[in-house]
């Protein structure tokens, strides 16, 4: 019986603590991230099908998809300037507004080059929101309890990227391209309303942007940018192409469109189960333990793309980039996390973002442009070539940042 009380009372302690640390966030972060993460998911394979439905080439839906990530990336410094001078809430809540009427927009043109202004506004809405997003965060979030929150996030971005494929494709096949957007708007609409009752309001910090000082920081940290920050950018563009191919090679090999959404969710189911066995691993033996060999294992599922031809080997190849993909988990913004200078963090982790979506943004891009003079599958070998060199850099200069930090400037 004693033990049996203990027992209870350990679990009544339990149960009262992740109340008290995920309790202030679950309406105004949690619920908002997941209802914008399916619908963006969702959309991030809908978006290229979409302009190949309407009349476009494989080359404009590549670069569709890219539109949204320059969109994110242009606004990535802008956000946080709005966040600063706005406050967050505010923030969060334009960037909803930006996004459900992005969503909405899709319905109304079949022009493929207004697709691409309403991609490049999705984009600048998801960056903002982000952005709001951690700040708000920070905000409201002990430094003791902020890292499980964030754990928590991208747990369930992971569990969007393995819902919102599939949900979409059904949607789409059974009532059409319109309604799975309009759903996708509906989802902000949600949202927004998460944000506007239960999120804290707090006063803006009215700073302003020191220029100066992030030009310096790119001076000083020049050598872990060339180095650890290639490797950010390969990452992130291998990601962004993997996003993109499957459903483009999938719809050269004629498979339909619930197909591809299979692929796509069995990929990132993969993702999700290594999405905590990567942190543990990166914890207990280091960040090149992963870094290293997810990198190669991802160039390769990337160059075998190349090869599919039909449902059972874009499957298998997918299934290898989850994998892939998974082993990486988190191994971007750990590796930023843990070069950034304790008295300039916020600024240089600010550029490192700036990184990590110009990764974003060129992989759709330079898929665009390769398919426009040559067959998808040479956009998949040029992707997995740029990725073989940043796997290169990764092995070759990326330090060790798990027990040391780099002193800027310092030369290997």
């Amino acid at each position: 019986m004693y033990h049996a009380g203990c027992l209870q009372h350990h679990q009544r302690s339990q149960r009262l603590n992740a109340e008290k640390i995920h309790g202030p966030v679950l309406l105004p972060v949690y619920v908002p991230a997941m209802l914008l993460g399916i619908s963006a998911q969702a959309i991030l394979v809908l978006l290229p099908l979409y302009v190949i439905e309407v009349g476009g080439s494989l080359a404009a839906a590549s670069i569709a998809v890219g539109c949204r990530g320059v969109g994110m990336m242009v606004f990535d410094i802008p956000a946080g300037v709005l966040a600063a001078r706005l406050g967050d809430k505010t923030v969060m809540l334009l960037a909803v507004v930006l996004i459900g009427g992005t969503q909405f927009a899709y319905t109304l043109t079949e022009e493929v080059s207004l697709i691409f202004l309403i991609a490049f506004a999705n984009g600048a809405g998801a960056s903002s929101f982000l952005l709001g997003r951690m700040s708000y965060i920070t905000g409201v979030c002990a430094p003791a309890t902020r890292g499980r929150v964030i754990a928590m996030i991208a747990g369930s971005l992971r569990a969007s990227a393995l819902a919102g494929p599939i949900a979409g494709a059904m949607l789409v096949e059974l009532a059409g391209y319109p309604t799975a957007f309009y759903t996708a708007a509906a989802s902000a609409v949600l949202a927004f309303t998460c944000i506007t009752v239960f999120a804290v309001h707090e006063r803006p910090l009215l700073r302003e942007l020191r220029f100066r000082t992030v030009t310096n920081l790119c001076i000083e940290y020049r050598r872990v940018f060339s180095t650890a920050g290639i490797a950010a950018i390969t990452f992130m563009l291998m990601r962004s192409a993997r996003t993109i191919l499957i459903p483009l090679i999938g719809t050269a090999v004629g498979l339909d469109i619930g197909t591809i959404g299979f692929i796509v969710s069995a990929s990132a189911g993969v993702d999700v189960a290594l999405f905590y066995p990567a942190g543990l691993i990166m914890d207990r033996f280091g960040r090149r333990a992963t870094a290293v060999p997810s990198s190669v294992l991802l160039a390769i599922s990337l160059a075998a793309m190349a090869l599919a031809s039909g449902f059972y080997s874009l499957l298998t190849v997918a299934i290898l980039a989850g994998l892939a993909n998974g082993l990486s988990t988190g191994i971007v913004m750990t590796l930023g996390t843990d070069l950034a200078p304790p008295d300039r963090r916020s600024e240089f982790l600010g550029l490192w973002r700036l990184l990590t979506d110009v990764g974003t943004a060129a992989g759709p891009m330079v898929i665009g442009m390769v398919v426009a003079a040559a067959p998808i599958g040479i956009a998949s070998l040029t992707i997995a070539g740029l990725g073989a060199l940043g796997s290169y850099v990764v092995y070759r200069f990326v330090e060790e940042t798990h027990t040391r930090r780099i002193p800027a400037g310092k030369k290997r």
